[in-house]
């Protein structure tokens, strides 16, 4: 680290951590500090792991009332240093929470860390991830927001060329970040966009999810406009998603692909059968907000139900033509990707344990083929309570805190009165 700190040429460094919501949280240290402490960790109040976006507190959370709101640590992971390409005197290295000693368990990053290890000893193959993001870039009008871009123009150059002020600065930052960005394109919606990034391994590539969402804030506040991941921003218009692309490697082959003409191999239909067997669960995971499920649409490309099919995106999961691979549809963009990586292989694990059959691949519309996901937050948190064989690999410290932290969200919900409340009713009644 001391190598890092002298060639960053830095003076502060962020001590940084993803919550359970995936939100960046760190406190600012000096260098000089930071070099002197990082070996044993930086003091963290361990409520900051499950307060809501807001930073409500939760109760029942496991950090809270039940550690009398103490102090966990921060250690930095060395190899996720880097210098914060908008500042000439900061960088930040990504953390790793620990309580006692010990590991927090219901920490995301862990939470990923711990499945990975349980998968990879089983099936002892090179694992990797990809991650599609679709996120809304806004102007400030007016107190308020609206799409940086006026209609719907999925692709269309002009479009795509009206924001790149923002994406030219982007480039830049995530060249100095380590993030190789390698394409953009307009989405559907007015102001929608999707950027990809390169895939890797599960630890590594979710650093980089969880960067790359920092960096697209980021940069937009530069430019004078937001960045958003929300998955519904504007009722009329398009969702945004978090696709999640799983592949497994033997050697140079790809253990996924099929033997004849089918689109899976044996090896491959189990992952999927995982994921399907576990969808209700995987839900309160990928659809982290009240907001998320106003994105399951029938009449878009978000899919609704528990799935797959070959090439095809009205699934829940997609196996893509040409190089097999998973790729899980059914997150949103404001999904944690520690979790939604986490829960994906995990549910994928056990159906490779178990055996477990996804059926034929679906063609066309899959309503009525099909079960639906949960329509609400509260039946996907209950799902995933009853889900013993998810949470076993998750981890009920996880489990526990995650869904205290959410039902802290939803009850600040119900305490809110409406802008639609007050249109349907103060005439009215």
């Amino acid at each position: 680290m001391e190598r890092r700190i002298e060639s960053a040429d830095v003076d502060h460094v962020f001590v940084e951590f993803g919550d359970i919501n995936g939100i960046s949280r760190s406190k600012q240290v000096r260098a000089d500090y930071f070099l002197d402490n990082w070996r044993d960790g930086f003091p963290m109040n361990l409520l900051l792991l499950v307060q809501t976006p807001r930073s409500e507190v939760p109760t029942g959370s496991g950090f809270g009332a039940e550690i009398d709101y103490g102090d966990g640590t921060v250690h930095p992971d060395p190899s996720t240093f880097r210098r914060l390409p908008w500042r000439d005197d900061a960088a930040r290295v990504i953390c790793d929470l620990h309580y006692d000693g010990e590991p927090v368990a219901a920490a995301p990053r862990t939470v990923l860390r711990s499945v990975l290890s349980r998968l990879e000893a089983a099936f002892d193959y090179r694992w990797y991830l990809g991650s599609e993001l679709e996120f809304y870039l806004l102007d400030p009008v007016d107190g308020g927001y609206e799409p940086a871009t006026d209609h719907k123009h999925e692709c269309i150059t002009w479009a795509t060329e009206a924001v790149a002020p923002f994406y030219d600065r982007l480039t830049d930052y995530a060249d100095d970040y380590g993030v190789d960005l390698t394409s953009l394109q307009h989405e559907h919606g007015p102001g929608q966009l999707e950027v990809l990034f390169d895939y890797g391994r599960p630890l590594s590539q979710a650093d980089t999810t969880f960067d790359f969402k920092r960096l697209v804030k980021r940069t937009a506040r530069l430019v004078d406009q937001r960045a958003t991941f929300m998955a519904k921003p504007f009722g009329d218009r398009e969702g945004s998603g978090y696709h999640l692309h799983v592949s497994a490697f033997d050697g140079d082959e790809n253990v996924f692909a099929p033997a004849d003409d089918g689109a899976l191999s044996t090896f491959g239909r189990h992952f999927v059968g995982g994921v399907l067997a576990h969808a209700d669960a995987l839900t309160a995971v990928g659809a982290p907000t009240l907001n998320a499920f106003k994105r399951f649409d029938p009449d878009g490309f978000a899919p609704y139900t528990a799935s797959w099919g070959a090439d095809n995106r009205m699934t829940g999961i997609r196996v893509p033509r040409g190089t097999p691979r998973i790729e899980n549809r059914m997150p949103s963009a404001g999904a944690n990707p520690y979790l939604v990586a986490a829960a994906t292989l995990a549910a994928g694990y056990d159906g490779l344990r178990r055996e477990l059959d996804p059926g034929d691949p679906i063609e066309g519309d899959p309503t009525g083929a099909a079960p639906r996901l949960p329509g609400s937050p509260e039946a996907a948190l209950r799902a995933l309570e009853a889900d013993s064989k998810l949470t076993d690999l998750l981890g009920e410290d996880l489990v526990r805190a995650y869904t205290a932290s959410k039902r802290r969200e939803l009850e600040s919900f119900r305490e809110t009165v409406t802008d639609w409340e007050r249109t349907q009713y103060v005439e009215t009644l």
